[in-house]
């Protein structure tokens, strides 16, 4: 029999939730502001207090195993009694508050019983304490319940409940079996595909961090999810998260698991799209006034979970939206609650390790044991430098300033502190020649007063819903709510700088190094697996993605042969900043010699548009129309003209095509070009990123740290992005093609020792070579 697994919170918000979804609510759960008033009354309060209880219970009902947990916010001891207590931060006026919110009780009466069945107690006090986030006042409700009391109330909900748990302990039964009986569905394993799955099962059983580079060809979707699931049926753990940057990464997820399911394979699986994509309401208000779906959904989800739960074992986007609009609840938000019932949730890196992300509900209350699968895993740094970062702009504060004046005179008083700060700044970076400085602490002065916009726009929004500027007050709301968020996490690895632009001041609050907050996420999950075609030098990927010495690396060979790889290092061109101006004409020379042996299909990779664009109308003149088409990415493409320009190279046609693209964006990886779609990559420089103050800020940090500071902000970064370009060449073992390297710099031992293995022997163009012959050469061609 399966046991199902529960917290005390998602038992209570399934059985007894109702009424509508209101965007602007934020509980105590979600914001840490709550956390915070938590800790200042358990520390002030004077009785003998038990602080953060951790509690549960087995318990079977009709058949069904069910483990309820939870965290009880506090146990008084009072002579002889035992007062269970749950903590609820508010911004609602205290006198609004009479009797307590249902919600709120059942949760407190729950925990009652479990601690009264753990302890054999005849009867518990039970008390909700409510706190006043804007002024700490309190205000307490506490009634007495006897164990019959408590026995009865339990019994009342877990009737509601087990219906439902007994739907899922019967599909996991049959699950779990399917699960066991699977054999990997293809006939043989490539090159290191073994050794994958064999260490990402380890990492799971062991409860370890695995970095892994899989060069392209391993097949390392199947070779993580296979042995995840395996981990999944033998109940090794509760659930995956399968993490991705790009749609084209789920996509694979997905048919992965659907050949998995034609091998006979049930699991529940669940695909989260972006709130604004799936969203039904052309408004995108999620309040209930502006959108019918928000209006009434807690009254209808548990229905339509019921359905699609019998119905489907995939929960993709045009499932959910077809059963959202037949229900009438909305998409999104039914999305994260099949994510509570699936065992597979496919979905992007913020969904997990943002501190603002939905999905926090999983990771709040230790309730599961979690396995993270993180796809793509060098794409991970950068995003969780801007998860982690925050900006302020002094300009929006002065327009809400002037508009909030004859609308709440205590609000207008917090946009007043808040601006009176900035202005102070603003006078600072006078003082300096770029009108810009930075320090190493986070402004504490500025705090208090976007709290305080935080908690009057709460109080005060259900009174002014309609008041014309509304919405750029609840833009800016959630703004501050993240500001405060990075805050919090603010520490050594953090500097603030403020910066004059043409708008005017901005405060950002810049996170350096995100290892220290990708860690905290790690070290409660049951089993990590970054993996990554590009995953060099694995050093630098461990520190970066909060991995320390009880990780461990897996570097595979690839499983191509490497005479499939014509590999030139041209070394008579200087692609400097200083340089480029120069090497224009060489590098026109150049594309035409590369290109010209075989028709084919070609891509170029420049480190910047202005450099990429210089060169295509220097070579534009140079082809003839009839023999070649030459491409050139736009600049803020959108998926319309990018699906436009992959498509040219589907297109059979009896002439060249050369395509002009930028290092690192978005045709530089997570796009499939097999065989004859692709003939080579000519890859133009190192791929530094672009000189700049936040670049120069991270090179400064980790020089103080590590003496290796342009290392990790610059040569690490755009050496990365040439292997994921060059990697667009060869993707299956049939394929064959050349890459080209043009600089000088790839030929010395600093940038070369970066190669991966099969990049080991490459040819060295000097002067006086020709680059047609060696190419020549490899196609067979001469």
């Amino acid at each position: 029999m399966q046991q199902i697994k529960i917290s005390v919170r998602e038992l209570i918000e399934y059985v007894l939730r109702t009424g509508d979804i209101n965007a602007v609510f934020l509980s105590s759960k979600r914001m840490s502001d709550g956390v915070k008033a938590h800790q200042r009354f358990q520390k002030q309060t004077k009785e003998d207090y038990e602080e953060e209880v951790t509690i549960s219970l087995e318990t079977e009902c009709d058949e069904t195993k069910i483990l309820l947990s939870g965290r009880i916010d506090g146990v008084v001891h009072r002579e002889g009694q035992i007062i269970i207590d749950e903590i609820k931060s508010t911004s609602r006026n205290l006198e609004d508050i009479e009797i307590g919110n249902s919600l709120h009780w059942a949760q407190v009466w729950m925990y009652a019983y479990m601690y009264a069945i753990k302890y054999d107690l005849k009867e518990v006090g039970t008390r909700l304490t409510y706190i006043e986030l804007e002024t700490y006042k309190i205000k307490q409700f506490e009634h007495m319940k006897t164990i019959n009391e408590l026995h009865k109330f339990f019994e009342e909900v877990m009737k509601k409940y087990i219906v439902w748990a007994r739907k899922q302990n019967a599909f996991k039964e049959v699950s779990r079996e399917t699960i066991n009986n699977i054999e990997f569905p293809f006939g043989h394993y490539r090159k290191g595909q073994k050794k994958l799955m064999s260490s990402v099962y380890n990492a799971i059983e062991d409860k370890k961090v695995l970095f892994s580079r899989a060069p392209t060809g391993t097949g390392k979707t199947v070779a993580t999810l296979f042995p995840a699931i395996k981990a999944l049926g033998n109940q090794k753990c509760d659930k995956l998260f399968y993490l991705t940057a790009k749609t084209i990464g789920k996509e694979v997820v997905v048919d992965t698991l659907q050949l998995l399911e034609l091998q006979g394979l049930l699991v529940k699986r669940v695909v989260i799209t972006a709130k604004d994509k799936i969203c039904t309401n052309d408004k995108k208000a999620c309040n209930p006034e502006e959108c019918i779906y928000a209006k009434g959904h807690y009254d209808r989800v548990n229905k339509v979970l019921e359905v699609m739960y019998a119905e489907h074992h995939l929960f993709d986007r045009e499932t959910i939206v077809k059963y959202a609009l037949e229900f009438l609840v909305c998409p999104y938000e039914l999305s994260l609650d099949l994510a509570l019932f699936s065992d597979i949730v496919v979905c992007d890196y913020n969904y997990v390790f943002d501190p603002s992300a939905v999905l926090k509900r999983f990771f709040i209350e230790d309730t599961g044991k979690y396995v993270l699968l993180i796809d793509e895993a060098h794409n991970l740094i950068d995003r969780a430098r801007d998860m982690y970062s925050a900006v302020l702009d002094k300009q929006r504060v002065m327009s809400l300033k002037r508009k909030v004046k004859d609308l709440d005179q205590r609000l207008y008083k917090y946009f007043t502190l808040l601006n009176k700060g900035l202005l102070a700044r603003k006078k600072l970076c006078s003082e300096y020649e770029a009108e810009r400085y930075c320090e190493a602490e986070m402004p504490t002065d500025l705090e208090e007063a976007m709290r305080g916009i935080i908690f009057r726009t709460e109080k005060i929004f259900s009174l002014h819903k309609s008041w014309e500027h509304m919405n750029e007050l609840l833009e800016f709301y959630f703004d501050s709510y993240d500001f405060i968020k990075k805050m919090e996490l603010y520490d050594e690895r953090y500097v603030t700088y403020y910066e004059e632009t043409s708008k005017g001041l901005i405060v950002k609050l810049f996170c350096m190094d995100p290892s220290n907050n990708l860690k905290r996420m790690l070290e409660g999950m049951q089993g990590v697996v970054f993996f990554s075609a590009t995953l060099l030098p694995m050093e630098y990927y461990v520190n970066m993605l909060g991995g320390d010495k009880k990780s461990y690396g897996l570097i595979l060979d690839t499983p191509f042969s490497r005479n499939n790889l014509c590999l030139i290092v041209d070394q008579t061109i200087s692609t400097k900043f200083v340089d480029r101006e120069i090497s224009i004409k060489p590098i026109v020379e150049r594309i035409l010699q590369i290109t010209q042996p075989k028709r084919g299909n070609y891509m170029v990779f420049f480190p910047s548009y202005k450099y990429m664009e210089d060169v295509y109308y220097a070579f534009e003149p140079r082809c003839d129309s009839s023999q070649v088409e030459v491409l050139i990415q736009g600049r803020g493409m959108d998926e319309g003209e990018k699906e436009a320009f992959i498509g040219a190279f589907h297109v059979e046609r009896d002439k060249t095509l050369i395509s002009f693209v930028v290092l690192g964006g978005m045709f530089g990886e997570g796009i499939d070009l097999v065989g004859e779609k692709l003939s080579g990559a000519i890859i133009i420089s190192v791929g530094l990123p672009q000189l700049g103050y936040e670049r120069d800020l991270i090179k400064r940090h980790f020089e103080q740290i590590s003496g290796i500071g342009f290392e990790y902000a610059y040569v690490f970064p755009g050496m990365n992005k040439v292997m994921q370009s060059a990697g667009r060449v060869i993707r299956t073992p049939s394929d064959r093609g050349v890459v080209v390297l043009i600089d000088e710099r790839f030929n010395r031992p600093y940038y070369s020792q970066l190669f991966p293995d099969e990049w080991s022997s490459p040819k060295v163009l000097l002067k006086g070579d020709s680059i047609t012959d060696i190419i020549c050469d490899f196609w067979g061609e001469k």
